[in-house]
């Protein structure tokens, strides 16, 4: 007698076999996995608590007054970013370290780096008052009117700083291994398997990884260009902020992170959706060639959120617009749509994760649709002003991203366990958090399309309804996430006895290798030795002269010799590695110069530091000489993450200093 097709689901072990599976995670993998999606989640409920608050002021049911609504608007969206982007982290290292030598000590400096400057940032906004939202854009925040004190704005800014330097140390990890491991930055892209060359490929989520550290490097170093920028602004009231280069950085820093978190889930997913399809994702030529369409495509859509500034080139304006159309097509081909071919005919196993692996594709295509219309010019010009952004960001982000990390939390739970929720359980949170959550940004999007402006403490009289429906919408968001966190504690409470029976050995690192560095060629010596001769000319007196008669040539100026430093220093490494061999690659000190060295370049090109020197010619030439010994460290210690990763890194940080001298003056 043949059994029906519920007995055969409910047969179901509790983890399909597949023939790529690693076994149980280790203990090290699951402490990661837990520590980094605990603090997310975490974070991101204290952000939910303060955003429904302000949803209920808006909507007259609290009284919020505007300072503190101001002050709770800047923590909250600098929170919620940080608390997803904590989750995702852990979520794509959890899943890559089985096939990359990833390093715990290394993912723990960065974790350090977002949760001290998230700390920062909360005592920024709530003790200091500071109050300019996240974006933070150039002069606001320098024009307080009595509302925060000059304390406050540094401390927000340092932890922005630690925010994105915590952040780029991660992607710096992602993006070594993965080069090292796959011959470089093309094989770790899949381009010898796309074009041909090649029958074997890296696994889906390796190639992700790969995209996601080299736009968050990119990304990185423009953010860390603005915000010292604003530093030196707070420390010296003499330094003069070009505002529309400041918002173009701002937004090319703001907007990449909040897409690249979305990306970081994906790459997740490429793994744990499987899980319980009980069907390998593999790497494919149409994944692979979706991969490189999104590494252009999410660095150059941020300026849609510029169509209103009438300075900025025409030309940007229609890149950004063409980007981000197009961004919209990898992501539904590549992995909405094959993660929906993998799921149908499958045996799929319908457990509180997996079903919020789920849904979470259905936040991330609508909030995605909202966010091509929104980077349409002539539509734009309409909603782009209004609460119809905030509705895709937030779809996107809480019924997309939430969803996945509150899935990646019930996927470790549920493992742990070695039972899943009980099912009504199962069917409640789901529920729960798509009525109520789409009940909170359609709001929003009813809202937007008829004007009603965003970042206002007071919405227009007539639309207060829109936002009564939203406050209930987050309040069953809310209920929603309390009935998941209740029955994750009690799972976990009933697993402590099986722990040890469910964690695996831990995996034997791989071979050392032989450290690749960035220069290998007699061409290759040459062209750094050109360029540093070109870059020793802003030592001349009379480029040093020249140099003194505007603040930005004084910074190019700067930024030369810091680039002659670091070309020299990426020389002789590269040269003494090909000599003696170096085998294994990151160390902490190298982590610390490639972070810390451009950073100090930046501080110092502020003119309260430098101008008192330039009567003594003496201190004055030994500053000089100050940033190209910066310079040295930071490209002797590049040599150390290998070839791709060592010259992205050297590149960048001179990128750094280029960039502030585009935009700052005084």
């Amino acid at each position: 007698m043949h059994a029906t097709a519920t007995e055969v689901v409910q047969q179901q072990p509790q983890t399909h076999p597949l023939p790529h599976e690693q076994g149980p995670a280790t203990v090290v993998e699951r402490r990661v996995a837990w520590l980094c999606a605990g603090t997310g989640v975490a974070l991101f409920l204290v952000m939910m608590l303060l955003g429904i608050a302000m949803r209920m002021s808006q909507a007259d049911l609290v009284g919020i007054p505007d300072a503190w609504y101001y002050r709770l608007l800047t923590l909250h969206g600098a929170g919620m970013l940080v608390g997803a982007l904590l989750v995702m982290m852990g979520a794509l290292w959890f899943v890559l370290r089985p096939v990359v030598e990833m390093s715990a000590k290394r993912l723990l400096w960065a974790y350090g780096g977002l949760v001290v400057g998230a700390v920062l940032v909360l005592v920024a906004s709530l003790v200091g008052g500071f109050a300019t939202g996240w974006t933070f854009l150039s002069p606001l925040p320098f024009h307080p009117l009595g509302g925060w004190a000059t304390w406050a704005t540094a401390t927000f800014f340092v932890g922005m700083l630690l925010v994105g330097a915590g952040f780029f140390l991660y992607c710096i990890e992602l993006f070594t291994v993965t080069t090292n491991r796959y011959g470089g930055l093309g094989g770790a892209l899949g381009i010898p398997y796309l074009l041909g060359r090649s029958e074997q490929a890296p696994p889906p989520q390796a190639i992700a990884a790969t995209v996601i550290a080299l736009d968050g490097m990119i990304a990185s170093a423009g953010g860390t260009a603005i915000v010292v920028a604003m530093l030196n602004r707070t420390i010296d009231d003499g330094v003069v902020i070009n505002a529309l280069w400041a918002k173009n950085l701002t937004y090319f820093w703001g907007h990449t992170i909040a897409n690249l978190i979305i990306y970081l889930a994906a790459g997740a997913i490429y793994v744990l959706l499987p899980r319980y399809a009980g069907r390998a994702w593999k790497t494919t030529k149409p994944l692979a060639l979706g991969w490189l369409a999104t590494l252009l495509f999410v660095a150059t859509a941020f300026s849609h959120h510029l169509y209103m500034d009438f300075a900025q080139p025409g030309w940007a304006q229609y890149v950004s617009m063409g980007a981000s159309s197009a961004a919209a097509i990898p992501v539904a081909v590549v992995t909405i749509y094959t993660g929906m071919m993998l799921i149908w005919g499958s045996l799929y196993r319908w457990t509180l994760a997996s079903t919020l692996f789920y849904l979470g594709f259905l936040g991330w295509a609508i909030g995605g649709v909202g966010a091509v219309l929104d980077s349409l010019i002539p539509v734009n010009f309409t909603l782009h002003n209004t609460l119809w952004v905030p509705a895709h960001f937030h779809t996107y982000l809480l019924l997309g991203v939430m969803m996945w990390a509150l899935a990646f939390v019930a996927h470790l739970t549920e493992r742990a366990a070695g039972r899943a929720a009980p099912r009504w359980v199962a069917i409640a949170v789901p529920a729960l958090l798509v009525v109520g959550g789409y009940l909170f940004v359609g709001a929003w999007y009813a809202a937007g399309a008829l004007g009603v402006p965003r970042r206002y403490a007071e919405h227009p009289p007539g639309t207060q309804a829109y936002d009564v429906v939203g406050s209930v919408g987050a309040l069953l968001v809310l209920a929603g996430v309390v009935l998941f966190l209740v029955t994750t504690v009690r799972l976990l409470l009933q697993a402590r006895g099986r722990r040890a029976e469910t964690l695996a050995p831990e995996r034997d690192p791989e071979p050392r290798r032989v450290l690749v560095p960035p220069v290998t060629t007699n061409a290759g010596f040459a062209v750094v030795s050109g360029l540093a001769v070109v870059c020793a000319l802003s030592l001349l007196p009379e480029a040093v002269e020249l140099a003194e008669r505007s603040a930005e040539a004084h910074h190019l100026s700067h930024a030369a010799q810091f680039a002659l430093g670091g070309l020299v220093g990426l020389g002789v490494a590269s040269r003494l590695a090909l000599v003696r061999p170096v085998y294994g690659g990151m160390t902490w000190w190298a982590l610390l110069a490639v972070v810390a060295a451009p950073v100090v370049m930046l501080l110092v090109m502020t003119p309260a530091i430098y101008d008192p020197l330039e009567g003594n010619e003496p201190l004055h030439l030994l500053f000089h000489w100050g940033i190209v010994v910066l310079g040295l460290i930071t490209g002797w210690a590049s040599v150390r993450f290998g070839r791709a990763s060592g010259v992205a890194i050297f590149v960048l940080s001179v990128a750094m200093g280029l960039a502030f001298a585009g935009g700052v003056g005084g």
